[in-house]
């Protein structure tokens, strides 16, 4: 405990060290500038109204649009707002370069080398320092959005962990719980025990995307013949006379650092019109909220207003603007995907370990004192499929039967998720490729090979993947030996189960395990890229019989639920592509 103490007061010592050097250089500047600060004065808290059309009212006492740091260089008067927008001046006199053009220079070098608040600000004063006297460049982050006419796109609000009751911040900087009926109302609460949940403009953020991908949008030449375009889903929707934009949810959570027991959980959105690849880049997806404790999401408070703004967008419709040209958009949700943890969390749904995990059918596990897990042999499925009034109704029971906070899960449903009000179950609540096969069953069936293997066998194998010559968009490196597969990226494991698994094994694995594993490979080539409908079926017979005959080929550990919702991905592969 003393050394870690110890590593934080220097860190502390450092920053307030590099802080006053940073000060005494601009001391000088500061002094002599045309702008000046504003005396003890607090920051303005504003908020930016919505678009009528497009949101709902916001709260003014649940939720404040302005930043929660409190930083002196954000108190800076400035000019009129007038002489913000297209601001033509010369920098500074005799300056070739105008305000405007300055302001998106610096913007566009913070915003591609991913500067902090921090950051921004020391690099505009050292600049505004350089700069011949006087001059006009803002000098702080807060102008420079200001001056862009930035409006913040977030909403935060501060809960309590124990009882979701939202906090308050008084002058001491420390939140209070102030339900009286929580345990430890009215006490500084520790930033553990704190619920921080962001919300972002989801109007602005699509139309900025949009504006950026007009060119390719609805293109059918940019679009494979196995995208979610042409899937049944889609193709239901296809009779909308309005422009359309349908929303792909996603959503997982990630520890922030190793030392910290709280995690985030992001919830995503991406466009299905924008084709594949540029569909899932960085700057085409859409954040929708933020969770940020050490408790997973309670999703009828995480996404509650975020699902109320998608519905009333739903419902009404928007307009976006591009290149002056209005467009009036109607919106609507294609289906939502995470890993099976994120996904029981977001539907209120049995753990993946449970009994009754599967979202599509009624299948039930049992329990196997042998391995000590639950199993899905396929002798027991029950492939009756699961139904949205269903759903609805063993979440209502679920409820009644809950005591006291202890949830009661009724055919696998503990609660109603908020997230069935913008999507049926469970034909829009899909499994992820990536963390089913990439992730999971691919690594899992690696491990058990392992005990085949002798030494030199898996040196062979761990060589044949490194020497692989692999074509140059495949940017792929087998740094870890095949007993590692569980260390590997879902890049390594795609490439392994779709190109080179089936003969970089040949002749390594006994013929039985081969060439079940040459089954289930050609069966996920055949749904990962289906050019027919009689692939996605002649793939859901391979399935079928893979999963028939698991456990005789390895034993019955092997059907656990991960194997069990293999035999659903054919049925969704017809309905998204």
């Amino acid at each position: 405990m003393y050394r870690f103490s110890y590593k934080v007061n220097q860190r502390r010592l450092s920053r307030k060290l590099k802080r006053q050097s940073v000060g005494h250089i601009i001391v000088s500047d500061n002094d002599s500038s045309d702008e000046n600060y504003v005396g003890d004065n607090g920051e303005q808290l504003e908020l930016h109204s919505f678009e009528e059309t497009s949101f709902l009212a916001v709260n003014i006492h649940d939720i404040s649009f302005s930043s929660r740091i409190n930083n002196v260089d954000d108190e800076i008067n400035w000019e009129s707002d007038e002489e913000y927008e297209g601001d033509q001046r010369p920098l500074y006199n005799g300056s070739s370069i105008t305000v405007i053009n300055a302001v998106h220079q610096i913007t566009n070098f913070y915003l591609n080398n991913n500067l902090d608040k921090q950051k921004v600000n020391s690099l505009l004063r050292l600049i505004k320092h350089l700069l011949p006297k006087p001059n006009l460049l803002p000098s702080t982050l807060k102008r420079i959005k200001k001056f862009l006419n930035h409006v913040p796109p977030t909403s935060t609000k501060l809960l309590c962990s124990d009882c979701y009751h939202l906090c308050s911040k008084p002058e001491t900087r420390t939140q209070t719980c102030i339900n009286p009926k929580c345990t430890t109302s009215f006490r500084p609460r520790r930033a553990t025990e704190i619920i921080e949940i962001v919300r972002f403009d989801v109007r602005t953020q699509i139309q900025s995307i949009m504006h950026r991908n007009a060119t390719f949008i609805n293109k059918p030449q940019y679009f494979p013949p196995s995208d979610i375009c042409f899937g049944q889903q889609y193709q239901q929707m296809a009779g909308i006379k309005h422009n359309k934009i349908t929303l792909i949810l996603h959503s997982d959570g990630a520890p922030i650092v190793h030392s910290s027991k709280k995690s985030i959980w992001p919830c995503f959105a991406s466009i299905t019109e924008i084709p594949p690849p540029m569909r899932e880049f960085q700057s085409n997806i859409i954040t929708l909220a933020l969770w940020l404790s050490k408790k997973k999401p309670n999703v009828n408070i995480f996404l509650d207003e975020t699902i109320n703004d998608l519905s009333l967008l739903i419902r009404n419709g928007t307009s976006i603007f591009i290149d002056n040209e209005e467009y009036k958009i109607q919106l609507d949700t294609q289906f939502f995907i995470a890993d099976l943890p994120a996904k029981s969390v977001f539907c209120c749904t049995t753990y993946f370990n449970g009994y009754s995990a599967c979202t599509f059918c009624c299948s039930r596990g049992i329990w196997s004192s042998t391995y000590n897990k639950v199993l899905y042999p396929y002798k027991n499925n029950n492939l009756t499929a699961r139904t949205h009034d269903s759903y609805i109704k063993a979440a209502e029971e679920a409820i009644l039967k809950s005591n006291r906070g202890k949830e009661v899960a009724v055919d696998g449903i503990k609660n109603f998720s908020s997230l069935l009000r913008i999507f049926k179950y469970p034909t829009q609540i899909i499994y992820d490729f990536m963390h089913l096969v990439c992730l999971g069953h691919i690594p899992y069936l690696i491990n058990r090979w392992c005990s085949f293997l002798d030494k030199k066998s898996i040196l062979d194998i761990d060589k044949k993947l490194q020497d692989l010559c692999i074509p140059h968009n495949m940017k792929v490196i087998f740094l870890e030996s095949i007993t590692m597969a569980s260390h590997w990226k879902a890049k390594n494991s795609r490439l392994f189960v779709l190109h080179v698994g089936v003969p970089v094994m040949l002749n390594k694995l006994p013929n039985l395990l081969f060439s079940h594993f040459v089954i289930y490979s050609l069966a996920i080539k055949l749904l990962y890229a289906p050019d027919t409908k009689d692939d996605i079926i002649f793939a859901e017979r391979l399935i079928d019989y893979y999963c028939r005959t698991a456990s005789m080929v390895h034993d019955t550990s092997i059907e656990i639920f991960s194997l069990h919702a293999h035999l659903h991905l054919a049925y969704q592969v017809r309905l998204h592509g």
